[in-house]
């Protein structure tokens, strides 16, 4: 049984794995991460390999040591991977993002695929049908934009992003919820669009916790994957570790 744990800046998620079938996942404040760990480790003793990844590195090492039992790997560019990678320097690709492009080599094989995730950055990662990370692009994502406006301008609020119908706003308020949500929604369109010129049977896949922000005709248009990190991690794991 494996264990992926998945560490944001406010939050850890865990995921149980048999083999390739997901049995549990939760997530926790990151306050209380030892006292959800340990329970983890009492509800499943079967459990012998784990995986993780730190997008900032804060626990690292109370976790090596908490797991030191375990066979026990941070995910880096540096393991058995499932895809090779264009990227230079290849150590500066994050943890999530090769996560993310061994999910997209492991389930979608032989096939060119653009993996977009939608966190606090949106990342955009093209893997092609040989197995090859051909680089992708990062840009703001909906907290970041409106975080930026409020602290880069004096008077602007700082808004909870919510979806909107309307293509201009008619307040400050509306007007900035406009320019965040049609933004990202018609940037997520024309670099949808760019890749389709160039690769004519493109698997477009869309993650991430802002995922649920798209409008759904947008999202039945290609595959969207709630815990597509989490196999990723998976996979990488049971790639590397001894069985």
């Amino acid at each position: 049984m494996q264990l992926i744990i998945d560490i944001g800046n406010t939050r850890i998620k865990y995921y149980l794995f048999d083999d390739d079938i997901i049995l549990d996942a939760f997530s926790e404040e990151l306050i209380n991460w030892e006292v959800s760990l340990n329970k983890i480790k009492k509800i499943y003793p079967s459990l012998s390999k784990v995986i993780l990844s730190d997008v900032n590195g804060s626990l690292e090492k109370p976790l090596q040591f908490a797991l030191k039992k375990f066979q026990l790997f941070r995910c880096s560019i540096d393991l058995k991977l499932p895809f090779t990678t264009c990227y230079n320097p290849s150590l500066e690709l994050g943890e999530d993002r090769i996560a993310l492009l061994a999910a997209s080599a492991y389930l979608y094989p032989k096939q060119d695929v653009l993996v977009i995730d939608l966190g606090s950055c949106i990342t955009y990662d093209l893997l092609n049908r040989d197995g090859i990370h051909q680089g992708g692009s990062i840009s703001p994502g909906f907290s970041t934009r409106y975080k930026s406006m409020h602290d880069y301008s004096g008077k602007l609020p700082l808004l909870i992003p919510k979806k909107i119908k309307e293509d201009h706003g008619r307040s400050t308020e509306s007007a900035i919820h406009s320019g965040v949500y049609n933004g990202i929604i018609n940037e997520l369109k024309g670099v949808i669009e760019a890749y389709q010129l160039k690769y004519e049977y493109l698997t477009i896949i869309l993650t991430g916790g802002d995922a649920e922000m798209l409008p759904k005709p947008f999202k039945n248009s290609i595959f969207a994957h709630s815990n597509f990190l989490a196999k990723g991690l998976n996979h990488i794991l049971l790639m590397n570790s001894i069985s």
